[in-house]
């Protein structure tokens, strides 16, 4: 049988099969399958195919065919339903087999989601993306999701999965150039243990990396790669790089000064198929061999993996009799059944943040009722959102479930002139150009004038129903862009606060506005021009005397996705924009009757509502059927049943620095957040009474390897179905290494019918108790006690166990006999890690700073050495206070060398602290001999 035949019967084995082609391939027919466009080789029955794509919440198609869209990820987490994000990844499989087909198997099925990325800073411009702060929660349903995306059969697979972004990927604003330092207890027991799940148990065949670096390093040569993803997590896929990094690496990052250089590393490091430019991967291959920086075996390594998975979508199967997902009907493309599925999802995301006196469920009697505010009428994409084949805003939810009920309506926007300093207006004429003008033409100069904050201002003519845009070849506006959605927002235009009585201007990109000698609104590098802000409609106004007419007020707000946090832009704040603030306290004013709805990306401190309003509910964007599931939340047909991923917290100001990846000491996340919590992690209200009883633990001594049974009744108090999520954490005393406040072990979302009550029973495993022991660089049950708390969120713990003793390692101190990283430090102060001595993480310190190591034993030898580098003072304490130096040395050496220090015996145990200035310390250890 001649080779084509062997590599595309289903008789033979995926390794017959796959050794096969691998041996049938040039290498240079290998170099065409290295980059995210893979070229066609016919004489093998290699077709054209594309890596790559979006499915965060729904099949994206660029080209903007229609596929069904859920909420956002940060909404769907908010579900904490297991099954139902299982049905979701199920339902966006069928959807990618089916853009399959319709873009004639070119690209489709090897789609980047879902984003694993830990949610630790609310400020961070992607948060839209993932799965909140919590690593268990975010493992265990993401776990589901990509379950149901790749499908049950042993051998095809629906969709390839790719989480993103490995690892440490929490903020926007230089991702492409700096380097994360993360230490070994937060990477192994935060950033890492969301990601493992995907790949132990949820067996994702692909992966995404960061842009950033962590350590020293960029992500797409980090040695975790190898080491945790394929040899510890048994990951059995292809990975790639995120889109641009391998050029990124060169220009921004200059981790390397060439292509080849950075695409040699890559690869050795665990990287198959980068996400850039064909010509520059191919290019870059190929001088990397010339050069001998690689070896044609690396390159094959890379092509094995991708074409083993792509085997298993069936791409190179004569006959597709035996491949369960090959022909997906096409009509289940945005059909009935999926919409139901969104509708669930949508209901089930919605979380009921405050409702005092019980102002929900209204009643359906209502006679009349305002809706108010920006994100009232329009559904907002973020970059990650695909072209749903319907909207319903929560405007057309409301009016569609009370057809007979007096609905008003306004956006709370205000509708201006703008007039130049001489006078002349600014008017759309009939080019639809944005013109100063000598003529009045108030119907034609009217902006609808929408204030998202932070100074950004969308401009909209209610004449041509658009909004003004910049020009991309003419530096001038035109009122012409239907929707404000591309990488980069062209509509954006900063409103400076006016000097004088008048306003500066400036475009997306931060060019001054000015008008030209013809007249045009454009953008030139002149001084800007000066323009009055005349106001035709005050938006707050119309707002107040709608709220004041009717019998209840509903005022949605919340951010625009393009504008003030999105990839690439990190939010300044976690505040509303001023203008909101303002219309929601005016509306408030005139009628107390009002329900405030938060329609974001991202969480917000709600201080000042939070006293005042009576009833709040948060949703995310993007969902079809938002404003259905709104309504049905509002009236009482949806008892909600959402949960906040994501502590919301109360100040901005008391945030750690949106780089500081350390949530212990930066006191971040609920499980080491203190003062500053507004609504916590677990959150979300409803309309029912739950009440919990009768835990009981079993086993009561706690060892290790063991599963663990929790044991306890629930019941529903009130006259109502509800859907409870019920959740399980632990809290740790007398333990030798600081652990969480709280920490999530175990959540279930459990269906009450009226009056019922249930009989739980949730296994946990001794395994999620344990710490990461640095003196061992592996996971440990310490000794210690435990308590298990069960409740509704992570501050409303009903039924609590008592302590029970934790049978493990007794931890009383540490010895420095062996080679010790100084990453494994204890404690530190004013350090970071970066990249050290054979590529592992050393401390570093641009100024002064320590790091300590608790209860060092005792040696027979009292000379310790330090392998140091740079030039500066190392000295050695062993207080806090450091008062008088064990040991002090001046250090001046550019490569990495010992440094000898000898220190007076002590008897028993000290905690040893290295004091350094301008060095990098690589490790410590007692001087052998």
């Amino acid at each position: 049988m001649n080779r084509l035949a062997i590599i595309q019967s289903t008789k033979y084995s995926l390794e017959q099969r796959l050794k096969t082609l691998m041996e049938a391939l040039t290498l240079d027919e290998k170099i065409t399958l290295l980059s995210t466009s893979q070229s066609a080789v016919p004489r093998l029955g290699i077709k054209e195919y594309a890596v790559g794509g979006e499915a965060a919440h729904g099949v994206v198609d660029r080209e903007g065919s229609k596929t069904s869209v859920f909420p956002q990820p940060i909404g769907l987490s908010q579900t904490w339903n297991k099954q139902l994000l299982y049905q979701v990844g199920s339902m966006i499989g069928d959807e990618a087999r089916i853009f399959y087909q319709l873009k004639n198997e070119k690209t489709g099925l090897t789609l980047w989601a879902p984003t694993i990325d830990m949610e630790r800073d609310p400020r961070w411009g992607r948060t839209e993306e993932a799965y909140g702060e919590d690593p268990y929660l975010t493992g265990e349903l993401s776990k589901e999701l990509i379950k149901g995306m790749q499908g049950e059969d042993p051998f095809y697979v629906k969709l390839v999965a790719a989480p993103k972004h490995f690892y440490g990927n929490n903020n926007e604003v230089g991702r492409e150039s700096t380097s994360n330092s993360i230490d070994l207890r937060n990477r192994r027991e935060y950033y890492l243990k969301a990601f493992e799940p995907a790949f132990k148990e949820g067996k994702a065949l692909s992966m995404m990396t960061a842009y950033n670096g962590v350590n020293g390093i960029p992500c797409m040569q980090i040695n975790e790669i190898e080491e945790i993803v394929r040899k510890e997590w048994g990951m059995d896929g292809f990975i790639v790089s995120d889109g641009g990094a391998l050029t990124l690496n060169v220009e921004e990052y200059k981790y390397y000064p060439t292509y080849e250089e950075a695409l040699a590393d890559a690869l050795k490091k665990g990287i198959d198929c980068f996400v850039d430019r064909k010509k520059v991967v191919e290019d870059a291959a190929k001088r990397a061999l010339d050069k001998q920086l690689i070896q044609p075996e690396d390159i094959d390594r890379a092509v094995n993996r991708i074409l083993k998975v792509r085997f298993r979508l069936g791409h190179f199967d004569e006959n597709n009799h035996k491949n369960p997902y090959s022909s997906v009907d096409l009509d289940k493309m945005c059909s009935v059944e999926h919409q139901k599925l969104v509708r669930e999802a949508t209901d089930e995301s919605i979380v009921l943040l405050t409702n005092n006196q019980s102002l929900l469920p209204l009643s359906k009697e209502i006679k009349d009722i305002a809706i108010i505010g920006p994100t009232a009428n329009h559904i907002y994409r973020d970059w990650y959102t695909g072209y749903p084949p319907y909207t319903i805003t929560p405007l057309a939810g409301i009016q569609n479930y009370l057809p007979d009920t007096k609905i008003s309506f306004c956006d709370g926007f205000d509708r201006v002139i703008w007039r130049t300093k001489g006078g002349k207006t600014l008017t759309i004429n009939e080019k639809k150009e944005w013109m100063a003008l000598g003529k009045n033409e108030p119907k034609k100069a009217m902006i609808v004038d929408e204030d998202w904050g932070e100074n950004w201002h969308l401009f909209k003519s209610p004449v041509t129903g658009k909004y003004l845009t910049l020009h991309e070849s003419a530096d001038s506006f035109i009122a012409t862009k239907e929707e404000v959605f591309d990488w980069f927002n062209r509509e954006k235009v900063k409103v400076n606060p006016k000097t004088n009585a008048y306003y500066q201007l400036e475009s997306w990109n931060g060019e001054n506005i000015s008008i030209d000698k013809e007249g045009r609104v454009n953008t030139s590098e002149q001084d800007p021009s000066q323009f009055e802000r005349i106001v035709i409609e005050n938006g707050i106004d119309q707002a107040v005397e709608m709220a004041k007419n009717s019998e209840v007020a509903v005022v949605c707000v919340g951010n625009h996705p393009m504008i003030n946090g999105k990839e690439t832009e990190d939010r300044k704040n976690i505040n509303l924009a001023d203008y909101q603030q303002e219309l929601i306290r005016a509306v408030y004013q005139a009628n107390p009757n009002m329900i405030l709805v938060v329609i974001s990306s991202y969480p917000y401190a709600l201080n000042w509502e939070k006293e005042h309003i009576p009833a709040i509910i948060y949703s995310s964007h993007g969902s079809q059927e938002l404003g259905n599931s709104l309504a049905a939340t509002l009236f009482g047909e949806n008892n909600p049943s959402g949960k906040l991923s994501m502590t919301w917290y109360k100040n901005n100001d008391l945030l750690p620095s949106i780089l500081n990846y350390d949530i212990r000491k930066g006191k971040s996340t609920y499980q080491y957040a203190e003062d500053n919590v507004l609504f916590p992690f677990g959150h979300g209200l409803h309309y029912a009474e739950v009440s919990y009883h009768n835990l009981q633990t079993e086993p009561a001594i706690i060892s290790n390897d063991q599963p663990i049974k929790l044991s306890f009744t629930i019941r529903n108090e009130s006259n109502i179905p509800v859907k409870e999520v019920v959740q399980i954490y632990v809290r740790f005393t007398e333990t030798y290494y600081e652990r969480p406040n709280k920490l999530l072990v175990g959540f279930e979302k459990v269906v009450l019918l009226p009056k019922e009550e249930k009989s739980m029973t949730i296994s946990i495993h001794s395994d999620q108790l344990h710490v990461f022991d640095v003196r061992k660089e592996q996971y440990i049950l310490e000794k210690g006690f435990v308590q298990f708390l069960v409740g509704s969120s992570s501050e409303e713990l009903f039924i609590r166990s008592d302590l029970y003793p934790m049978k493990g390692e007794e931890i009383t101190g540490r010895s420095l006999d062996g080679l010790t990283p100084t990453e494994n430090y204890d404690a530190y102060d004013n350090v970071y890690l970066t990249k050290g001595e054979e590529e592992k993480p050393c401390v570093t310190t641009d100024n002064e700073g320590w790091i300590m190591f608790r209860n060092v034993e005792a040696s027979d030898n009292n000379q310790i050495t330090i392998r140091a580098k740079g030039s500066g003072v190392l000295k050695i304490y062993d207080n806090e206070k450091m008062l008088e130096p064990l040991c002090s040395k001046e250090i001046d050496t550019k490569t990495w060398n010992d440094v000898n220090c000898v220190l007076k015996p002590w008897q028993d145990k000290k905690d040893i602290y290295l004091w350094i200035e301008k060095l990098k310390l690589q490790s410590i250890q007692w001087k052998r001999g």
